[in-house]
């Protein structure tokens, strides 16, 4: 996937799954929450609005009551009653009512209409029982009071429109009741008044009679009785009151018309005044459940909501989060673990399944996983076994190799005893050499193989001796050196792979050193009995960081990766390590320098080691150059290439300053050969030019037995046989640079000479227009393929020639080295495998 397009942190597409099921039910959760509150908020507060209209008609029984008090007080104080109880009680009315007035929340209106009614009427009353005023004044300032308590009264009915109606009923009662008062005030006290003004103020009280009349009416309905009565009642009294003729004053017939108004008024104020609170505390006690109703509903259902969604949310994630657990757990653990056990055996098994049995579509996914951890299973199992095959396949080709090596070995052996040219020696032994370097690649591909190879040797081997033997398995082992051997010998049962690892570290030191310098081998005994060989070069080196990364392959014990392929000895190396119990290791030559070329150390651990014995150069550092003629002997011993006849013990070490000794023919194991000659007497030469000496002949009557050549006490035949045994690329320098006949020139420089020479030669023909005329083979330059090599200047006249090397077979050599090693790099990198040893 493309990084550009994946979607941001806080996008909805990287949500885990919990947090996206919880967006996906919280927005119908959240309205459900908003709509259940707005419903709940609703029914509570018509419920609370409800609480207090009743609370507000509580105070109606007290506004009609201090309405009673003051009609009471007003007409004892006139008719000359007992004024002191109607005191009494007004006073009573009037703090019921100021008190409830005081705890009631109520309208601005309502209450300054109450506190009007209070204070007036208490003005009244006291007005009253002063005397300061006549009968028309007291009529006159009670009837506004009447208005005031109808204001007061419909204001605390509240909204509900049968309520209301009962209040305006009540308000209307209450004024009919305080209007019979007065009237029967003016017709039994109206004497003391003028007839004109009493009629008058009559007439002034009776002029609101048809509204408060039609209203009660309305309440009680037009067509019951005691509505006609009030109507009939109305019309009676006006009808009295209009004739000029009456007599108002005791006037028996507006009396008992006033009682009968009054009484229906009382009827309907004792029906409505305890009614109004009743109706309205019950409006409030049903809100108030309504709204408890509503809300346990609605959290009954966001709570269900809730479980429902929890329910299903779950079965959801927890899935999920095994599946994902499971999958997890199998990519990191179990599958790594599975493979490498079947890897091990090559036995497949059937897989744990995940704990996910749904049939929907997280199940199905659970078992595609399972799936694929089966068919994963299935082909680390066919890898094993194709790993297998493939071993199988190294290990018979490394045999064979092997067997056709040890038939060629034979072969050369037996060409050695019966050869008595000394160049043909030469050519042999390093036919031999290059044999037992074909072992050593062999031997590779057993350990790439996996596979033990047999070892006859049983008994122990010195140092020195598995020195030489791993530096007669690599190519430039004229650079091999050694210093402080002590003679420790090595169990013999890990020798074999011990010089195997030592050629390895000394081919890649060789191989990544400059030629001109040396490789040394040391050996130091360690605190615990132990001892560590080393190799050291001056090459390149490496960094710490190529260091670190070396170390540990090596100590993975040779793990098969592709890394393998383009480091074999590396490999090699990690892999006879972790066999044996050894420990290789490697580090700069010279600490923090990485220049300064690199030492491979290996710790063969006591119980490797047979026996210690202390140096044997007394403790000095001197350099001694590997014995690859000894070298190679123990080498085929201990690889068992001649399991008929044992291998010769190792020659004893030699000091710094003697000769390397001398290989013999058959000196292998092939054949035992003939006892060698005294050794003649020769003086030190380089050490280059030691290994390839003259070896000696059998005794030939027409022959003198030859000696070993010297670089100082060699005559002309000698040294003619001796330069034959060196090739161009061994020559030493040293020698060539002290031969006085040389004169700076070589064979090259006389083949030189001789192609310009018939370069120049001049042309004698022509045609006849004057065009060169070529003569077959007059411009050959001496020394061509048909002819025999150009003799240089410092060959001995009695015409031994030096061998001829073909260039196209010396390019096909080399071609097919480098072509096989680069083969060999290739297919071990593609040849995948786990390591089962």
């Amino acid at each position: 996937m493309n990084p550009d397009k994946r979607p941001s942190r806080w996008s909805p597409s990287n949500w885990p799954v919990r947090a996206k099921v919880l967006a996906i039910v919280a927005v119908p959760l959240i309205l459900a929450c908003i709509f259940g509150g707005l419903r709940i908020s609703t029914s509570t507060s018509e419920a609370l609005d409800l609480r207090r209209a009743a609370d507000r008609a509580d105070m109606v029984p007290a506004v009609v009551d201090y309405m009673a008090g003051l009609e009471a007080a007003m007409q004892t104080a006139t008719d000359g009653g007992d004024a002191g109880a109607a005191m009494t009680q007004f006073d009573s009315d009037k703090s019921e009512l100021q008190h409830l007035l005081g705890v009631t929340e109520v309208d601005d209106s309502v209450r300054l209409a109450t506190n009007t009614l209070i204070d007036l009427g208490q003005s009244l009353v006291d007005k009253i029982a002063a005397d300061s005023v006549d009968l028309r004044a007291r009529v006159m300032a009670y009837a506004p009071l009447l208005i005031t308590a109808e204001t007061a009264i419909t204001g605390l009915v509240g909204d509900d429109a049968a309520v209301r109606a009962e209040g305006a009923a009540l308000s209307r009662a209450v004024g009919a009741r305080g209007q019979m008062a007065m009237q029967r005030m003016l017709v039994d006290k109206g004497g003391e008044l003028p007839e004109p003004v009493l009629r008058s103020a009559i007439v002034t009280i009776a002029g609101t009679e048809p509204a408060t009349v039609s209203a009660i009416g309305a309440f009680l309905g037009g067509a019951s009785d005691q509505a006609a009565s009030l109507r009939s009642e109305m019309v009676k009294r006006l009808s009295v009151i209009s004739d000029p003729a009456s007599v108002l004053v005791g006037n028996a017939e507006l009396l008992a018309s006033q009682q009968v108004t009054a009484d229906i008024a009382d009827d309907v104020i004792a029906r409505t005044a305890d009614a109004i609170p009743a109706t309205v505390t019950q409006q409030a006690d049903d809100a108030r459940a309504a709204a408890i109703r509503d809300a346990a509903l609605v959290g009954a259902g966001i709570l269900v909501a809730l479980i429902l969604v929890g329910l299903v949310a779950r079965s959801l994630v927890r899935p999920l989060r095994t599946l994902r657990d499971s999958a997890l757990k199998v990519a990191h653990e179990d599958l790594a673990r599975e493979v490498e056990h079947v890897r091990a055996d090559g036995k497949e098994f059937p897989v744990q399944p995940i704990p996910v049995h749904t049939t929907e579509e997280v199940g199905q996914v659970a078992h595609a996983v399972d799936e694929l951890h089966q068919q994963a299973i299935m082909l680390a199992g066919e890898q094993a076994r194709l790993q297998l095959q493939v071993t199988d396949m190294f290990e018979t080709l490394s045999r064979r190799n092997r067997s056709l090596v040890d038939q060629q070995l034979s072969l050369i052996d037996q060409l050695e005893r019966d050869e008595e040219d000394p160049g043909r020696l030469e050519s042999l032994f390093r036919l031999d050499h290059l044999a037992a370097r074909m072992r050593r690649n062999g031997a590779n591909l057993m350990v790439l193989a996996g596979a033990q190879m047999s070892r006859e040797q049983a008994a122990s081997v010195p140092v020195a001796a598995l020195v030489n033997a791993a530096a007669s398995e690599v190519e430039e082992y004229t650079r091999v050196v050694t210093v402080s051997l002590p003679d420790s010998e090595i169990d013999g049962a890990v020798a074999g792979d011990l010089v195997h690892l030592l050629a390895e570290l000394l081919d890649n030191a060789l191989r990544y050193s400059p030629p001109s310098t040396q490789v040394q081998v040391s050996a130091v005994p360690t605190g615990n009995n132990g001892l560590v060989i080393e190799v050291s070069d001056t090459g390149l080196g490496m960094t710490e960081a190529d260091l670190r990364v070396a170390n540990t392959r090596l100590e993975s014990g040779g793990e098969v990766n592709p890394y393998t392929a383009r480091h074999m000895g590396l490999f090699v190396v990690g892999r006879l390590a972790a066999q044996h119990g050894l420990v290789a290791r490697l580090r700069s030559t010279v600490a923090a320098q990485a220049d300064s070329g690199t030492t491979a150390g290996v710790y063969i651990p006591s119980r490797l080691l047979v026996h210690t014995r202390p140096v044997a150069h007394g403790g000095t550092d001197a350099q001694t150059p590997a014995d690859a003629h000894a070298g190679l002997v123990t080498a085929l011993a201990l690889e068992g290439a001649r399991p008929s006849e044992p291998a010769l013990p190792p020659e004893p070490a030699a000091r710094a300053d003697d000769v390397l000794p001398q290989r013999r023919p058959g000196a292998n194991g092939i054949v035992e050969p003939p006892p060698a000659p005294e050794p003649v007497e020769a003086e030190p030469r380089p050490s280059v030019a030691s290994f390839f000496t003259a070896r000696p002949q059998p005794q030939a009557p027409p022959q003198p037995e030859p000696r070993r050549a010297g670089h100082a006490a060699l005559d002309d035949d000698e040294d003619a046989i001796y330069q034959k045994m060196l090739s161009e690329w061994l020559v030493d320098p040293h020698e060539l640079s002290q031969s006085s006949d040389l004169n700076w020139k070589s064979v090259w420089d006389n083949g030189w000479s001789a192609a310009a020479a018939a370069e120049a030669a001049p042309v004698r023909d022509r045609t006849a227009e004057g065009l060169p005329v070529r003569q077959p083979g007059a411009r050959l330059v001496p020394g061509h393929a048909e002819e025999r090599p150009v003799a240089s200047a410092d060959e001995p006249e009695n015409g031994h020639a030096g061998p001829v090397r073909d260039p196209d077979a010396v390019r096909a050599s080399i071609g097919g080295h480098f072509g096989g090693v680069h083969a060999g790099r290739r297919r071990a990198q593609e040849a995948g495998g786990t390591d089962h040893q």
